[in-house]
């Protein structure tokens, strides 16, 4: 009887997963706008769309908290997820913002390996939280160092590339070079944010597992 009148949990994990698959998207917009330059100007409304819905859902989560007195984790957990989550979203639209603006007429190889090494992240945080869900062992550390040290070989290999020009180089090619050094800074802003959310997930899962 007790129990039947405690207040109910949020769907917390229903959301946290909800907000992941539209991370997911967005991840997956992004390698196919450096795919596929064409069509730049219609992955970023899409993705644009995308981060406005990855906004609402922030709110609501955050609103849910504080309402909630009963959460299946720690409430700093739950806050933390969405927070990371959050911060990736916001990630993907500011680089690919800067992509638009740009209007590059070629992707170099190193952006696009980056942001597939990215996609392939932000997948294996979707495993550890349908995991942590389910109270489930589902560390991931060794992937993600793996696929981290693919992007931080990647990017350096970019850089060096961009450097390497000859000496009567042009003004339009330095403005190229102003752009891509920005892209890449970008890109790797972005990884540093979905690092930080697996370290974030870990936490969790040694927490509550």
């Amino acid at each position: 009887m007790f129990a039947a009148l405690l207040p109910k949990s949020a769907p917390f994990f229903e959301m946290l997963q909800e907000q992941n698959q539209l991370l997911r998207h967005m991840a997956g917009l992004l390698v196919e706008m450096l795919d596929r330059t064409t069509g730049m100007d219609d992955a970023h409304k899409r993705i644009s769309l995308l981060e406005e819905q990855g906004d609402a859902l922030h709110v609501r989560i955050i609103r849910a908290l504080s309402q909630t007195f009963i959460t299946p984790i720690d409430r700093e957990d739950i806050l933390r997820i969405n927070q990371m989550q959050e911060e990736a979203m916001d990630g993907i639209h500011t680089l690919t913002t800067r992509l638009h603006i740009f209007e590059f007429d070629e992707v170099r190889f190193p952006m696009l390996q980056m942001s597939r090494a990215i996609r392939s992240m932000l997948e294996l945080t979707s495993l550890m939280l349908d995991g942590l869900s389910h109270r489930q062992d589902c560390h991931k550390t060794h992937a993600f160092r793996l696929l981290r040290d693919e992007c931080d070989m990647v990017l350096a290999v970019g850089l060096a590339e961009l450097m390497d020009q000859p000496e009567n180089i042009s003004a339009r090619d330095i403005m190229d070079i102003l752009k891509w050094s920005q892209a890449y800074d970008r890109i790797s802003m972005l990884l540093e944010n979905v690092n930080s959310l697996a370290e974030t997930l870990e936490e969790a899962v040694l927490k509550n597992v």
